[in-house]
This record gives structure tokens, sequence and C-alpha cells, in this order.
């Protein structure tokens, strides 16, 4: 009935229905202008937020994302309760653009009301601009959406409580600034990606940047397409809302000098993603003559490298072919490094540049937008949140390495939490009030959160193998079905000792744990 219900709505262009205090929404992927106009929000506002009634302000109001910004607004302004929105579901659900809307009708909603501008203070302008940032650079093409995040990202909105002066004004709580925190970024999407797939919309947008921009950044971009870049390669076309990689550059661009990202800063940001770029393009042979040494043999790509960086030649060359180990007595030698590790330390060092570089972004944004450097008052003030978790959905693609093992334990984490405020909190509730019901029967997933963290779990043994001089993948899988033979939910695969499953609450997921362990 549920099912047939949502798919009906669906049908009829309304994709928020309500379970309870939740909203469900099923993507429509189509712009439905009309559920956002400035009317509606502003409706929903008054109804939930400023009229006073004792019975549940929703009733006789269709199921719509405002209810819960309009419900978390009013626990902020009106009850001065810190309040969190949690935004789950797969891959492609349209989690990410959730998050947008609710921040715009928050931003909207707690407008003065005798202010007349209808323009929204620079402050407020960031936090919404910096969405656009974090977009370019941490979400990707993926098969289930063209607009994936492929990271972790939990907003704190801060709110001056404003104080009531006289009888009959509205309490208020003005939007002040915002942090933000992100975590797990998909770091292999750097240096690897599914043919059908992309990496970072920032890599796109900077080749597809006019040559005198790529110039500027750097000489070594001129002329480039995304073939000239083993790293980007052949890319799936298509338009990412509704625009091309060029019209986002120069979005972009105009949302980082927002956040105080210009002249050479942002020069220097867009240097380090050629310089990855770059980094894809080395290769590396046996010497001729000598098994254990190993040669650069992209000399153009490493001169146009070491140019980019700003290397010393000589240092840079060795730093990629040789490695410095260190004895117990605190004495160092060096030797050479195998040609196909010397790649691998390559892949490694990208992702690293990248990861670092989106973390620089991320507190570049924070100090923009944070009420401490922003807001009149600064640090003096004690302020209201409102928390917007935006996390990557459950997936599953015909390969699926550690990210996906992560991602998808985080949904188990949040699909547990979901079953308790669902189901154990309303059991306890009716229980409380005197109600005589059976026990409600319900999927739990703590057999899945068992075999991932448990003491034999999986997190612990590809921990344990981590440690071990000889670990390696395959010892891990064998270690980590040996170990849970009696979890209900591990799948094994007898023919290939690289795979297992899981049986995730949301369905089956086959993992293949090839480099596991060096990660």
């Amino acid at each position: 009935a549920i099912l047939y219900n949502l798919k009906k709505r669906h049908c009829d262009g309304k994709p928020y229905s309500r379970v309870g205090d939740i909203v469900v929404a099923v993507n429509p992927y189509q712009r439905l202008g009309d559920l956002y106009t400035d009317k509606v929000r502003m409706h929903y506002a008054q109804k939930i937020v400023w009229e006073q009634n004792d019975r549940d302000a929703r009733v006789g109001l269709p199921p719509h994302l405002y209810d819960v910004s309009s419900l978390c607004y009013k626990g902020l302004a009106v009850e001065r309760q810190n309040q969190s929105i949690l935004v789950t579901g797969i891959s492609g659900a349209g989690k990410t653009e959730t998050v947008k809307i609710c921040m715009d009708h928050i931003a909207t909603i707690q407008q003065d009301p005798n202010d007349k501008s209808s323009d929204k203070s620079m402050v407020v302008k960031r936090i919404l601009e910096s969405n656009r940032v974090l977009e370019a650079f941490g979400n990707a093409k993926t098969r289930h959406n063209d607009n994936a995040s492929r990271f972790g990202k939990y907003v704190m909105l801060q709110f001056h409580h404003i104080d009531v002066k006289k009888p009959g004004d509205r309490p208020r709580s003005a939007l002040a600034g915002s942090t933000c925190e992100v975590y797990l970024l998909e770091k292999s999407r750097v240096v690897f990606h599914d043919d059908a797939e992309r990496t970072y919309h920032a890599f796109y947008q900077l080749l597809s940047a006019p040559d005198d921009k790529k110039a500027e950044i750097w000489q070594g971009l001129k002329g480039t397409t995304n073939e000239s870049f083993a790293y980007v390669g052949t890319a799936p076309h298509g338009l990412i809302d509704g625009k091309d990689d060029s019209a986002h550059f120069i979005d972009t661009n105009a949302a980082l000098e927002l956040v105080g990202i210009s002249g050479e800063k942002c020069l220097t940001l867009w240097r380090a993603i050629a310089a990855c770029l770059q980094l894809g393009n080395l290769t590396f042979a046996r010497k001729s003559g000598n098994k254990e040494e190993t040669m650069i043999t992209s000399t153009k790509e490493f001169k146009g490298l070491v140019e980019l960086m700003g290397w010393d030649n000589l240092v840079a060359e060795k730093a990629f072919t040789e490695v410095t180990m260190r004895t117990m007595r605190e004495d160092t030698f060096t030797v050479p490094l195998p040609f196909r590790r010397a790649k691998e330390n390559v892949d490694a060092f990208a992702k690293e540049i990248y990861a670092k570089t989106f973390l620089w972004l991320v507190r570049n944004i924070n100090d923009a937008t944070c009420a401490e450097n922003n807001y009149p008052g600064g640090a003096s003030i004690n302020y209201g949140l409102i928390g917007l978790l935006d996390i990557f959905g459950f997936e599953s693609f015909p390969v699926n390495g550690f990210e996906q093992l992560c991602i998808n334990y985080c949904n188990e984490k949040l699909q547990q939490k979901l079953n308790s405020d669902i189901f154990g909190n309303l059991q306890e509730r009716y229980q409380a009030e005197g109600l005589n019901l059976d026990d409600i029967k319900y999927d739990d997933n703590l057999d899945v959160l068992e075999l991932i963290e448990g003491k034999l779990g999986i997190i612990n043994q590809l921990n344990a193998q981590g440690a071990y001089i000889r670990g390696n993948d395959q010892a891990f899988v064998s270690k980590a079905l040996q170990s849970n033979t009696a979890a209900p939910c591990l799948i094994q695969n007898t023919f290939d000792k690289l795979e297992f499953g899981i049986h995730h609450y949301a369905g089956v997921v086959i993992y293949k744990a090839h480099n596991f362990v060096v990660r």
C-alpha cells in the first residue's frame, strides 16, 4: 500500500509523502518549479512557524520539504532548541538537491519581515554559493547520478537569536553564518573511474576553459583536452544541471571569488588540480641492463610537472624512483623502487594532493562563512544551530571496492538510527501512553553492523592485515570469512578468493577486495 501510494503520487507530479514525522521524497528527475515558488515557501512558513495553534500545524498542508525546514526553523527560533536535518537515501535519490532546497528555504524565512529589501546578506549569499564550490571539487558523474556527492558533508547553520522587543513581534533567529565538516572524500576517483563515469567535475571544468585562461594557470594546459590526461580520458558527454563544463567553470570561479578565493590564490588552486592531472601522465620502466632500478620514461611530461611545481629536477627524479629506508639505529639508506611501485606512489601522491586541496578549500569557505569571523559580535555570541547532514547514498556498482564498503557502512549506521527513531521510539511512546499494543515487528540490521564493526568483523580484520609486513588482500578476505562463518548476511564466493558479499538492508553487494590492504 505504501509503495502504491508513493508511485501514484509520483505519477501525479507529487514527489513528497509523509511517514509520521519523516518526509519521503521520490526523485522526479525533472524541475517542478510550481512546488518551489516564493508564495509556496511563505505559505508553509506562515502555517507552521508563525500561526499559533494547539494542533499539528502541518494538518491540511500537502507533504513538502518545506515541512522539514519550517519545523526546524520554528524549533530554533520559537522554542530556542538546536535542530538537525538528516537526509538519507540511495545514490541518485536527490539528497544533495534536498539539502540545498532546505537551506534556501531557511535562508528565506529567517529574513526580517520588516526589512523590505529582497536582497540576501553577503554572508547568506556566501553560504548558499559555497555549495557550488563543494560540488565542483567534490561531486562527479556516476552510473546512478550526474552530480553525485563523493564525500560526506555536515553543514552547521549558525543563528543569532533576536530578542522580542514589543508584544506582537515574531520571535526570530537571524542566519549569522555557517561551518562545514567534510569526510570520506573518495580519493581513488582522482586516479581511476569507470568508463561510464567521470572523475571530479573540477578536472573537466579546467580543461574546458578558454586557452588564454588555461595558459594563465599553466602553459602546459594550452591546447589540451580531456584525452590529453590519463586520469581523465574520454568522458561521457552530457550536461550537468543543464550546463556544460565551460559554463560551470565560469560559475565556479564566480563562487570562489565570493568566498574570498581570487587572484593568485585562485590560480594556485587550479594549478594544484593541474598538478594532479600531470602526475597521471608519468610513466616508468626498468632501466636497461639493471632490473632493480627504475627510470622515468615520460621525460616531456616529467619536465612539465617539475616546471609547474617549481621543483629541482634531480631531487624530483630521485623522489619518484627511490625510497629512503631507516634502520633501528636511525641510519638511513636509499633503495630503488620497482617501476610498478613507482607508479603506485605517483597515484598516491596525486590523491593526497587533491585531498589536501579539498580540505584547504573547505577551510577557506568556513573562514568566509562562519559567524565568528563575519557577523557583528563575532565569537562573543552563543549561536543557535541547525545541522544538515548530506551523506553519499547506498551504492552497488558492477565492481565495488573499499569506498563502496565505507559508504554502505555509513548508510547502515543511518538506517539503524532511522529504525530506532521510527519504530523503537514510537513503541516506547505508545507504551508510556498506556496503549496495549503488540511489539512492532521490523527488520533490524544489527547483524550487518556486527559483521562490519564487530570484534572479529571486517574492519578489524582489515586493520590487522595492514599491520602485518606481508599482509595482503587475499589473506584479509580469508580471515574475514573464517571469523564470521555464522554471520547470516555474509556471502562467500568459493571461486574468487578476493570477493565477498554482504546482504545489506538495501540489497546484496559483492565487494572486490583489490587493494583493500594497500590503502
